[in-house]
């Protein structure tokens, strides 16, 4: 055992070598080629027509060739290309998982390329951009920026980025807001624009697009023949990182249309084309869709090997709190820019007051003179300023990541080594059911005992790791892990019904801690359970609002009740009283005989932010 985990991490080391070596032999390659170029135009050329052929792929040499296209726009004072390189800086990071670096070189290029007027690479930073707030979440934030970009474009008559725009805004539209209408009508005018131009690539995603949206919707023949054309074109221009995304279209088709054996054929030959372009995200997903397909068909041990595959990609998680991150540059910069303008509005009125009543004594020439080296200095010191809370962002930003980094090691190691283990005593525990075959009632009932402690166990150790994966639960958050419990709950008592409210004066965004968060969670978790094990209740009500200034947190029942002091409590009500005290409150216990059951808590606005 120990010899072939040695063999596995010196496999991963030459790989690791070998990948820096060639990526490092390709940067020398074309920082030769630019030093035996004499004109500043001619190397900024070699430089840009390189990144146009790795930056898909190789993120590693796009970023220390963007940097060297950096340094020589500075030298020239070229605002427009020092832009440009930025952006592709800031697309490296971004597709590295690195989101918050990527927002910092994105909105320094945005700084330079808005003041210079140059609209081709203008929109393509747009572009950029809107894709990364897509990433976060953010499809308001997004479709603005695809809407500065696709009015650059109209205006410019540019054809290519009109359709590309409306394909990518479409699926903001698709995915995020569920209008398909608009997308199937951005979707279509991007592809008579494309077979306009004949332009195959364009045209390819287009189909693509059209096909997805087709199946969410269920026209399964539509979908089919969309993807199917898309995959012809792509196949022919050999367009790897199009057909990778065109193999996991069609695995999704066929895992919808119950196809699963060869939705996971489709779906490992985009993996093979992820790999070869070192694409993490999409083989992340892939490798979730294998699992469920491998379930479906009943093949445990595949599934399970597809999870630990998952599992170890699974490192290139966006967190809420880069979300957090991007949102302050992003408030930071836009501050700076509308300073600026009324600083420099202050500077065009001073400059006209100069002209009207600069011959009316020196006295006041010099003290426009005064003045204006006064604004000048205090905006000096301003970007001064704004560059070191830059730099205090970054830091902490980098200790976050740290931090974030150890809460994950820990959540791996829980999940994939306890987590593996009791998938492992279930998948082994259904096999000797399946041997007993009703040999012995007895046994058969033991073991399925076994198998719901062990699932139990899992889900538990699954809210541990969603809470330490956080470092701040909303109430947003909250109501998500409620609704899915709710919905578990619902297919083994469907006959009682559960109601989750939230009532208006509660934000979606109050923040807990991580421990507070799985406090709360497991408190009306245990109190929903009691309700549906001892209450025979018909309707359950879990209800969150304000009082006053605490968040007040509710579970009620109509079961037949109890007198308390007449049960001796159990470990589930004894565990509710502890957390509640943890969370510096007491948990409020009141039923009567046939009239329900209603148990709550509440936490004030200073536990909020422990």
């Amino acid at each position: 055992m120990k010899q072939t985990l040695l063999l596995i991490l010196c496999f991963y080391i030459f790989s690791f070598n070998q990948t820096f070596a060639q990526t490092q032999k390709s940067v020398d390659s074309i920082q030769q080629i630019v030093q035996q170029q004499k004109a500043y135009p001619k190397k900024i050329s070699v430089l840009q027509d390189h990144l146009k052929k790795i930056y898909q792929k190789d993120f590693d040499a796009t970023i220390q060739i963007s940097k060297l296209g950096i340094e020589l726009a500075k030298a020239e004072n070229d605002k427009v290309n020092q832009g440009d390189f930025l952006r592709y800086l800031g697309l490296a990071m971004g597709r590295k998982g690195k989101v918050d670096s990527a927002s910092v070189y994105y909105y320094q290029a945005l700084s330079l390329l808005e003041k210079s007027g140059n609209s081709e690479k203008l929109g393509l930073l747009y572009d950029d951009m809107a894709r990364m707030y897509r990433k976060l979440k953010q499809p308001k934030r997004a479709l603005e920026f695809y809407d500065k970009a696709l009015k650059l474009y109209e205006n410019e008559k540019n054809l290519e980025g009109i359709a590309r725009i409306n394909n990518e805004s479409g699926s903001v539209f698709r995915d995020d807001f569920k209008d398909y209408a608009e997308a199937n009508r951005r979707y279509e005018k991007s592809l008579r624009i494309q077979q306009q131009r004949n332009d195959s690539v364009g045209i390819g995603y287009a189909l693509e697009f059209l096909g997805y949206n087709q199946l969410l919707i269920k026209d399964y023949k539509k979908s089919e023949n969309y993807l199917k054309q898309a995959l012809e074109i792509r196949k022919k221009l050999k367009d790897d990182f199009a057909l990778m995304l065109n193999y996991t279209a069609l695995g999704e088709f066929y895992k919808e249309t119950q196809q699963h054996q060869l939705s996971n054929e489709y779906f490992e030959l985009s993996n093979a084309v992820a790999r070869k372009i070192k694409f993490t995200d999409i083989q992340k997903y892939n490798y979730e869709q294998i699992t469920g397909n491998y379930e479906a068909l009943g093949n445990y041990q595949k599934a399970f090997e597809s999870l630990k595959s998952f599992n170890v990609l699974n490192d290139s998680l966006y967190t809420a709190q880069k979300l957090k991150d991007v949102e302050e540059i992003s408030t930071k910069y836009e501050t700076a820019e509308k300073e600026n303008q009324i600083l420099q509005q202050q500077a065009k009125l001073t400059n006209r007051n100069f002209w009207i009543f600069g011959l009316a004594a020196l006295v006041v020439i010099i003290g426009l003179i005064g003045f204006l080296l006064y604004k000048q200095q205090v905006l000096k010191n301003l970007r001064e300023k704004q560059e070191n809370e830059m730099k205090l962002a970054l830091q902490k930003i980098e200790g976050q990541n740290k931090l974030q980094e150890q809460r994950l090691s820990i959540s791996r190691d829980l999940h994939d080594n306890i987590g593996a283990q009791l998938s492992f005593i279930i998948s082994a525990t259904d096999t000797i059911k399946y041997y007993v075959n009703g040999k012995d009632e007895n046994l058969i009932n033991r073991l399925n005992n076994i198998v719901s402690f062990a699932k139990e166990t899992i889900q538990e150790l699954r809210d541990t790791i969603w809470a330490m994966n956080k470092q701040g639960i909303t109430i947003k958050d909250l109501q998500s892990r409620i609704a899915n419990f709710i919905e578990k709950a619902k297919q083994s008592q469907s006959q009682t019904q559960i109601e989750l409210q939230i009532s208006d004066e509660v934000s979606e965004e109050e923040a807990f801690t991580g421990i507070q968060g799985l406090n709360i969670f497991r408190i009306v978790q245990e109190a929903t359970n009691n309700a549906f094990k001892y209450a025979e209740a018909s309707h359950i009500k879990i209800i969150i609002s304000k009082e006053n200034s605490a968040t007040l947190f509710q579970v009620k029942d109509n079961g037949k009740g109890f007198t308390e002091n007449e049960i001796e409590p159990g470990n589930g009500l004894l565990n509710m009283h502890k957390r509640a005290l943890e969370l510096g409150s007491e948990l409020e216990l009141q039923s009567e005989t046939g009239l329900g059951t209603s148990v709550s808590f509440s936490l004030t606005h200073k536990n909020h932010n422990q």
